[in-house]
């Protein structure tokens, strides 16, 4: 493996680029044609293979967490690394989808070696504290360099292969990380109007935050994500849900256009909830289904199926993180095999790997790949 420095770094990315272009162009179809038929209802020639990795990808390609999410050329570098080595269809385009908006603001922050950064403590520890905080330039403030310089880069070494996404939390994790989870929850309680003002307040620093991604790249097509784990429910209750998430994502949709938007769906099993999905899909906007996370056994790919198909939105399936580190590669293929049966006939439906732990086998991985690909062929003949 390769030991990267500031004289040697440049060049190692450029080899990556173009191994990766090479492989990308040895493909029958293009990545973003496979993405658009199955977007639209449509039968590609085989789902496309994705994952949301991270840690992992700086585990293999020898560097450090912290330097992933802090330095934009290494994490490049890790993504380019970890896509070839697995044989994905598109390299990730960033690190941590969380934090960005608090620490340009001024949270204290905490960046472990070899963990995602934590904010320290909340910014606004009690209601005046809103008052003294302002929008910040994403161009100077945090990591909002980092952000920027990271997806131009990806833009400039990939080209036509590049498959661009504009990152940001929700309106609802956002003012969890300035104000603090239980905080804000009694908020809602006691100073409801408080909790609104907070969470208006994160639709704009994060219109803000999408809008300078925008403009550096030159307007540029991408696809805009809001990252929104802290709605889940749990730990946030159906009520919250449709009293405060709904409404102030809706609000950052109706401003910036549609979105992909993950969060705001159930993580165990609770009365009514499908229509909860269904209602946060519908609601909000959101411009695909929701991601499922940290999905279980409870969960019926039946149910998502039948519900991508009658709202007409294309819905993505994780496989869940607990399969793909602790599974055998063939209880993987099994379970891979399983979900591409019930989802992917028809379009509309995709499967991919939902956060790649950073102790997960390679073997795993490997057998993840391996098992989209071969059962995801079209037609699905399972």
């Amino acid at each position: 493996m390769v030991k990267l420095t500031e004289a040697n770094i440049d060049a190692e990315i450029d080899k990556l680029a173009e191994k990766f272009k090479d492989m990308a162009s040895k493909e029958p179809h293009p990545t973003l044609e496979r993405f658009t038929k199955i977007f639209m209802f449509q039968e590609p020639d085989r789902m496309p293979v994705f994952m949301q990795i991270h840690d992992h990808a700086a585990r293999v390609a020898g560097i450090t967490v912290r330097e992933l999410c802090t330095d934009p050329k290494k994490m490049l570098y890790a993504q380019l690394f970890t896509a070839i080595k697995y044989k994905f269809d598109i390299p990730g385009a960033f690190a941590d989808a969380y934090n960005y908006e608090a620490e340009a603001l001024g949270a204290k922050m905490l960046f472990p070696e070899d963990s995602f950064p934590v904010i320290l403590e909340p910014l606004i520890k009690e209601p005046r504290d809103l008052e003294k905080l302002e929008i910040p330039d994403f161009t100077k403030a945090g990591r909002g360099p980092y952000v920027i310089e990271g997806t131009k880069l990806y833009l400039e070494k990939l080209g036509e292969y590049a498959f661009t996404a504009l990152v940001a939390s929700a309106p609802w994790s956002m003012a969890v990380q300035i104000r603090g989870f239980n905080s804000l929850v009694r908020d809602t309680r006691k100073n409801p109007e408080f909790a609104h003002k907070t969470l208006d307040f994160c639709v704009d620093v994060i219109e803000a935050f999408i809008k300078a991604q925008k403009e550096a790249l030159g307007g540029v097509a991408a696809f805009p994500a809001l990252a929104d784990a802290f709605s889940c429910i749990p730990p946030t209750s159906p009520q919250l849900v449709y009293d405060y998430v709904i409404p102030h994502t809706k609000e950052i949709m109706k401003r910036l256009g549609p979105m992909m938007w993950a969060g705001g769906f159930p993580v165990v099993e609770i009365p009514g909830w499908e229509k909860i999905m269904e209602d946060v899909v519908v609601n909000t906007g959101s411009l695909v289904g929701n991601v499922v996370m940290l999905e279980s056994d409870w969960l019926p790919p039946e149910k998502i199926k039948e519900m991508s198909n009658r709202l007409k939105k294309p819905w993505f399936f994780g496989v869940r993180a607990g399969i793909i580190s602790k599974g055998t590669p063939q209880e993987i293929e099994n379970h891979v095999k399983k979900l591409i049966k019930v989802l992917a006939p028809g379009g509309g439906c995709m499967v991919f790997g939902d956060q790649v732990p950073r102790d997960t086998p390679p073997e795993n991985v490997e057998a993840l790949v391996n098992s989209i690909k071969k059962y995801g062929r079209y037609p699905i003949s399972i």
